[in-house]
Formats: structure tokens, sequence, C-alpha cells
């Protein structure tokens, strides 16, 4: 008996394949205690020489929004349309948290920000976010880049669904 998954096996692969690429970005280019989500212990910059030049400034956003829109359709194994509604929802999830760090709006969104945000994990640092982030349209441009790239991957991969011959069942 063939057992038949629910997900595009292949998206799922790709988008965990960028979200770990974006994650050496950041171990390898970033100093120690720069990035929340890495133990210093596991930070390997030396600080001396970036590992992906300049690049490395916006390469995490482009993969965040890659990755996210793969795994979102992976898991949904959705359709053209449902691609294009991923894709563009996590361009403007991705976008609104990069504009939302620019020194005129960063300070409006502090004082909007929950107080019961500090008590969760990954919240708690939602104000650190903002205040100490970076705005840079580059990043716009990655994050772009990103969901452009996804939603292309995501039509060439639909064969790898469900149904196998690209027409999944979802939108």
């Amino acid at each position: 008996m063939h057992h038949q998954t629910r997900f595009n096996i292949v998206q799922l692969t790709i988008g965990i394949a960028a979200l770990a690429i974006g994650v050496l970005v950041y171990a390898l280019d970033r100093p120690a205690g720069q990035t929340y989500f890495i133990p210093d212990t596991l930070n390997i910059s030396t600080g001396l020489h970036s590992a992906f030049g300049a690049l490395g400034n916006h390469l995490p956003t482009f993969f965040h929004t890659l990755s996210f829109c793969l795994i979102t359709a992976a898991l949904l194994n959705v359709r053209t349309t449902g691609a294009l509604v991923i894709c563009t929802s996590w361009l403007i999830v991705d976008a609104a948290f990069e504009i939302g760090q620019h020194a005129d709006i960063a300070p409006l969104l502090i004082n909007r920000i929950p107080e019961w945000f500090s008590r969760l994990p990954v919240l708690e640092n939602t104000a650190s976010y903002f205040l100490h982030g970076r705005f840079d349209p580059l990043d716009l441009l990655s994050i772009l880049l990103g969901a452009l790239t996804a939603f292309v991957l995501i039509l060439a991969t639909r064969r790898f669904g469900p149904s196998g011959d690209g027409s999944a069942d979802n939108v």
C-alpha cells in the first residue's frame, strides 16, 4: 500500500534549507549576543570579516520570506491562488516588521506593544526588535525577491504534492 503525504515534501525541504541558510548567515556574520535565537556559544562569527560580504546584510530577510512562504505552502499544499495569497501575506508581514524598525515609526509602535508580551517567549523581544533594529530599504527589496522566488518555486514544485500531478486539492 502506497502511503500518501498530505504536504509537499519538496517545498518543505527547500523551505527548511532556506531557513537554515538564513540562520547560518546570522551564525557566521553577526556578533555574539546580537541575535536573539542563536546562543552565544553557537555563534561562530569572528567579527573580523563577513562570510557573505555586503549581501549578508540582506540575506536573512530574503531567506526568512522565502522559507516561510515555502513551508506554509508545503503544509497547506496549495495551487496558484493559494501560493499567491501565501506569498503576498508573508511579503506584507515581513515588510511591516521592516518598516516598523524605521526611526520615525518604531517609537510609535513601542507604546502600542501590550505589556503582557514581555512575559511570553519570543514576544518578549518585540520592543527591542523595533527599538534596536535598523530599517533598510534594501531589506524591503530582499523581502520582495524572497516572496517572488518562493512563488516561482511553489508553482514549479506543485507536482510533488499529494496528488502527484501538480493539482493540489486545496486553494
